[in-house]
Parts: C-alpha cells; structure tokens; sequence
C-alpha cells in the first residue's frame, strides 16, 4: 500500500483533467462564442463588473455599480453571492477574457472536481485507480454537459469537495488551523453559490456516522463554525431582499419529496442503474473494511449533504444541482473493487469488468452532444461599437443575456454603450419572467419608448423562428416604420436570426432614463439594492 498522502500530489492532475474537460467541451460543439443560456451571461457581466472596477482603480462601489447596470443590465450579483466572481476577477482584469475565453475557462475548471476522486483513492493507496476513476468521471452525461457552460455548479461541486477533504483532515488530527481552514472553505462554497451551504453539513453527517460525540466538546471546532457564520451571515441578510425573488417554491414535505425524487432521477440519468448499484456495492463493502471506512463515511456525507440540503431550501429543481455529489459517488464505485479484492483477489474481477464496461456508452453519449447555438454575438456586439449609444436588445433571456455580454466585453470599460433589455422597457415582469404583461400596445408606443430614450439601434434575436414575446412583434414594426435601415442575419450556429435596426439620422441619447422609469420589478429590485 502507498504511504498515506494528502491534497498536493493529486494537484499536479489538476492540469490534465482541466484540459481533458476542455477538449471534451470542444470535441462535442460545445464552446459557444455566444452565451445563449441565461444564466452563463449573467456570471460573464457579474465578473467582469468586479474586474473593471479593480481595473478603474476600485472607485466607490455603490456609484460603479449603478452606472455598470445602466449599460448592462444584467449584472446580478444578489441574485448570486460575489465569491466566485471575486476569485476571478483579478484573471479578468489582467486578461479581459471574451465570452469565449470564459467558456473555455470554465470548460477547464469543470474537470478540476475531479481531483477529489484522486485524493479520495489515493488516501486508501490506489492512486493509479483514482486517475482511471477520475477521467472515467468526466464522461458521465452531466458532468460532460455543465461543461459547455459558463456557470458555477461546476465550481460549488469544486469548492465543497476541498471543504470536505479539509474536513476529512481536521478530524484527523484536530487544531484550530485545520477547523479554521474548513471553515473558510465552507464559507467560500456559501459564497460562490447558495448551494454551496451543503458544505456545512458534511461535519453533522460525518460525526454522526463515526459516533465521534466527543468531538462536539471541542472548543475549536465551535471556534471555526462562529468564524464561518460571521463571514456568511452579512451577506445573505443584505442580499435576500433580491435572491428570495428567485425562489419558485415554498418550503416543506411536499417540496422535499419532489426535489428528491428530481435529484434521484438526475442521478440515475447520469450513472445508470449499473452505477449506483456499484456506489451501492462499493459503500457496503468499503464500510466493512477499515482501510477505507473512513473514505467511505466522507463519501456518503457528502452525498447526503446534497440531497438534503437541496430538499430544504426551495430554490428551484435543476439536475444540476446534484453535482456536488457525483465526484464522491465514483469514489464508492471505485472503491468496490478495491474493498472486494481485500477479501479475495478474484472477487474484484466482475465489478471491474462492469464498470468499465458501463463506461463504453457513455464515450458515445458525449461524442453525439448537439453543437451549442451560436447567435453570432461577437458580429452584433461590433455593430454596436461602431455606433455607440443606447441599444434595445431584444429576445428571451438567453438571446439578450448573450448580445450583452458581448457588448460588455467589446465596449472595453469605455461605458460608450448602453445595451437596454426590450423586456424592461415594452413588457414587465419579475426577475424569474413571471407576470408577463406588455407596457406598450401598438408598434407607435414601441417607437414612441425607442424616441424617448434615444434608442440609436435595436437588436431582435428570434430561436428557432420564434419571436421571444408578444411585444417583439411590436418592436419589429415600430423599427419597420421610417427612419431605421434594417438586416436581418441567420445564427452562427443553431436555428434562428438576429434582426439589427440602425437609426438613419443622430438622436441624443438620454441615459439618465435607464435607471428610472421602465417599469420593470427587476429594475426597481435592483435599483433598490444598489442605492
């Protein structure tokens, strides 16, 4: 058996599981130079807000973050905690990443979970299987697809895994430092997304499991926990007022329940039935074998922190969300062949041999992955450049987040640009689109709201042949009327295309609108927090 080792020798994996993530992403169509889903713009225009503030020499915050809004309304930062924006931000600044430079960014970040699984095997002396366990992981379906996107469950997934081996190694040999680095990684994970509070669970669930009671009796322990919560708490309290607005259920049995059965489901769409028989395997059989108890138990904390704590807070169900708990389940699948031969060499053969077998068509389901929708958003955001001003960008969330997270890139900190979302200025609604009504009835009010605010051009993206709302119809014919030159262009990939208007005669911009009278319950959420 290899001497027991902890976190620094599964690091030097770190780049070629990264870069294995990365060509997978790529390999199936899925670096994107458009962020068509809504949520990838938003953490695009969220980070690079904090990194042009750092760029601008960290100017008042309040002011920056107002004006930044103004031009690019779709910084969220409420919505979503600041932690992980904040960790990149200092790369942003140095670089100035372009959407697609952040897609491949977080296509090598999302293959850095599985470093977890190398330390994991590593711990029990089988490094060798880990490496295998650990590109083996980035195959499964959901891992492979949350790689084409520039989101932060891969992160969270990250961020609570370090937690828990810094959990796994203060138990070991307690101290205050140790406890104290959990802690701060628990509150990292609180921080980058408010999922990420599973992490806290992990010490209930492991103590509980080992019978450790004693340890509640330590000073340090209670010491780190009352550190964590300081560095949390301030945040959640000033920011709920803005994140309670993303909440589409209420609390309770009934929502548990679904959100178990939604998690269940992901699972199983994501290891099959082979694979959670073989996590089932690997834990019973693991937990009889002292060598890897301890592993094991850690595993099935974490698991049973996700699940959990996804049924008590009713944020919303999304597959997603159980990727914290797929790095530890291929430890318990990796870890049942090793728990077998311990007893009897030969009884490891069958379980290795079905589970890599199990692997043979997941290879496929990654190589058949449709390309990701490419609106040619770099192209409208160099129209926008060449004739600044304020811009109403039309579509559904994806296809506005997408042409303004461009525009923030190629606007390069100038604030030349303001790029207005249509749906807050002709329709209004809440953050998540609920309660859809327009503000304007005939193509005359849509011109007569693109006058007054001094609209220079407009952009209109229609999926899949589809107009995004009712009021899109009202915007094309109100820029149809005299005084716009129209193009209309199909996707760069993906069906759909992207009507661009440009006004043929000057008009004065008048910005100072913008954060004032559209009428939207997002902009007044906003506005309201940002004062």
């Amino acid at each position: 058996m290899n001497r027991l080792r902890a976190l620094p020798p599964a690091l030097l994996w770190a780049f070629p599981l990264g870069l294995a993530a990365l060509a997978l992403s790529a390999a199936s169509g899925g670096l994107s130079r458009s962020f068509l889903d809504p949520d990838e713009s938003a953490h695009y225009v969220n980070t690079l807000f904090i990194a042009d503030w750092l760029r601008a020499g960290c100017p008042s915050p309040m002011p920056f973050a107002r004006d930044f809004y103004a031009h690019f309304p779709k910084l969220s930062i409420g919505h979503w905690p600041p932690g992980w924006y904040a960790l990149l931000a200092p790369l942003f600044a140095a670089l100035r990443p372009s959407p697609f430079g952040a897609a491949i960014l977080s296509a090598f970040i999302a293959g850095l979970p599985a470093l977890t699984i190398v330390w994991a095997l590593d711990r029990v002396g089988a490094r060798r299987w880990g490496i295998v366990a650990a590109f083996a992981y980035l195959l499964l379906p959901l891992v492979a697809n949350e790689a084409r996107y520039f989101r932060i469950d891969q992160p969270v997934a990250l961020v609570a895994g370090l937690a828990a081996i810094a959990w796994f190694r203060a138990t070991e040999r307690p101290g205050l430092w140790r406890y104290l680095l959990f802690g701060a990684l628990a509150a990292f994970a609180t921080l980058t997304k408010g999922n990420g509070a599973l992490a806290v669970l992990i010490p209930a669930f492991d103590i509980l499991m080992a019978g450790r009671w004693r340890q509640l009796a330590d000073w340090r322990l209670w010491v780190a926990a009352a550190a964590t919560l300081i560095v949390v708490a301030p945040w959640y309290y000033v920011s709920f007022k803005i994140s309670a607005g993303g909440f589409n259920y209420a609390p309770g049995p009934a929502y548990a329940w679904l959100s178990l059965k939604t998690d269940a489901a992901a699972l199983y769409e994501t290891l099959g039935a082979i694979g959670l028989l073989a996590a089932l395997f690997g834990a019973v059989t693991g937990w009889q074998e002292p060598l890897f108890r301890p592993i094991v138990r850690l595993s099935i904390a974490v698991i049973l922190a996700t699940l959990l704590f996804q049924a008590a807070i009713p944020v919303a169900l999304e597959d997603r969300y159980v990727l914290p708990a797929i790095p530890w389940l291929v430890v318990l699948i990796a870890i049942g062949p090793l728990a077998a031969a311990e007893r009897n060499p030969i009884g490891a053969i069958v379980p290795t041999i079905v589970i890599l077998a199990a692997l043979v068509p997941l290879i496929g389901g990654v190589a058949h992955q449709p390309a990701k929708p490419d609106i040619g958003a770099p192209a409208i955001a160099r129209a926008m450049s060449h004739q600044p001003g304020i811009w109403l960008i039309d579509g559904r969330a994806g296809g506005e987040g997408a042409v303004i997270a461009e525009a923030a890139y190629a606007d390069d900190g100038r604030r030349a640009i303001w790029a207005a979302r249509a749906s807050q200025w002709l329709s209004a609604s809440d953050f998540m689109g609920r309660g859809y009504r327009l503000s304007v009835h005939s193509p005359a009010e849509a011109r007569g709201v693109l006058d007054r605010l001094g609209v220079v051009g407009v952009v209109s993206v229609a999926e899949k042949g589809r107009l995004a709302y009712p009021h899109s119809a009202l915007l094309r014919e109100a820029v149809g009327l005299p005084g716009f030159s129209i193009d209309d262009h199909p996707f760069v990939t993906g069906t759909g295309s992207n009507l661009i208007a440009e006004r043929k005669a000057p008009i004065a911009a008048h910005p100072e609108l913008l954060t004032s009278g559209s009428g939207s319950a997002d902009v007044a959420a906003m506005g309201k927090a940002l004062r």
